[in-house]
């Protein structure tokens, strides 16, 4: 029963693992400049830098094929 516990616990963490989704590990867009045509900004989870026009970034720049 005393090691029941740890092989619970370790299960739990494994299926999150398994179960996450690319959601959890989207960008987190920060403006960082503004120029007269564009917004420059900048991921505060991956390091990646974006230029928009209107609005912040869509898509995780560190991400291939986004």
């Amino acid at each position: 029963m005393l090691f029941l516990i740890p092989i619970i616990v370790i299960s739990l963490y494994v299926g999150m693992y398994v179960l996450r989704t690319d959601r959890t590990s989207d960008c987190r867009w920060r403006q960082t400049g503004k120029e007269a045509q564009s917004i420059a900004w900048r991921c505060q989870v991956c390091g990646a830098v974006a230029q928009t026009d209107k609005g912040e970034p869509k898509h995780c720049g560190a991400k291939p094929g986004d």
